[in-house]
């Protein structure tokens, strides 16, 4: 298990090249597994390490990526503005380029995890209304619901917007907005607005969405999970099984029920 001290002799190589490793993939999944080994733990190195990586990327649509994901997870939950600007412009600035896009679109989210921002949500809700690439605007999505993770009411106005959205994409990202704002809440109303969705919603990945997030909402009372999928559990439609195994996965993890 390699700690923050060792991040960077054990990453370098992959950094700089030595040693033959010289793939801009490598590169990406070290810019990554360095953000994973320094998540929440935000300081002014860090960045500075981020900046410069972004300087000497090349435009390399891999190694962006990777960057951005990385500087997301650094970022995670700080709120810090100076984070979040830069991955919004990296955003704002490939708009051509769903890789990139996808990956700055995550990170932005992680930096406002919990915030409930109301200029981040309208910059995002608006970049999704212009964006031609799946990709990003379902990283934006999920990224809303990073935002308003723990909020409860206070997002429902969100979540009424996402849920009348026609695109179905948006929809997804409404289902993870109900269950990050209600998380470990068992909420009977937002239990029962995911389950309208998982029977009558027109896409299939939103169903399967809307099934897995009532194991987030019911991660503290997880006794009450197979009652809730049962019946969905047994469905001709393999996306509900999926999303019914996944809520009970999601809900009973670590509980050896």
């Amino acid at each position: 298990m390699c700690n923050t001290a060792q991040a960077h002799e054990v990453l370098d190589p992959y950094l700089t090249g030595a040693g033959g490793q010289t793939s801009p993939y490598a590169t990406a999944g070290a810019y990554f597994a360095y953000g994973l080994i320094h998540a929440n733990q935000h300081t002014q190195e860090t960045t500075n390490f981020y900046m410069e990586g972004y300087r000497n990327s090349g435009q390399n649509e891999a190694i962006q990526h990777g960057l951005s994901l990385g500087l997301g997870l650094v970022g995670m939950a700080t709120k810090d503005a100076a984070v979040y600007d830069h991955l919004k412009n990296t955003l704002f600035n490939n708009a051509d380029s769903a890789i990139i896009g996808e990956a700055a679109a995550f990170g932005m989210g992680l930096t406002m995890a919990g915030s409930g921002d109301e200029t981040a949500i309208e910059e995002m809700i608006s970049h999704a209304a212009d964006s031609n690439h799946e990709k990003i605007i379902r990283a934006l999505g999920i990224s809303l619901a990073l935002i308003m993770y723990g909020k409860e009411q206070q997002a429902d106005g969100l979540i009424e917007q996402m849920c009348n959205s026609k695109d179905s994409t948006i929809r997804y990202g409404a289902m993870f907005t109900i269950g990050c704002a209600y998380a470990g809440t068992a909420s009977s109303s937002a239990i029962r607005r995911l389950l309208k969705f998982a029977v009558s919603d027109t896409s299939d990945d939103v169903k399967r969405a809307a099934l897995m997030n009532i194991g987030f909402l019911n991660f503290r009372d997880h006794k009450q999970l197979p009652v809730i999928v049962k019946h969905l559990a047994v469905s001709y439609n393999p996306h509900l099984r999926y999303g019914a195994a996944l809520a009970l996965g999601i809900g009973c993890a670590g509980t050896g029920s």
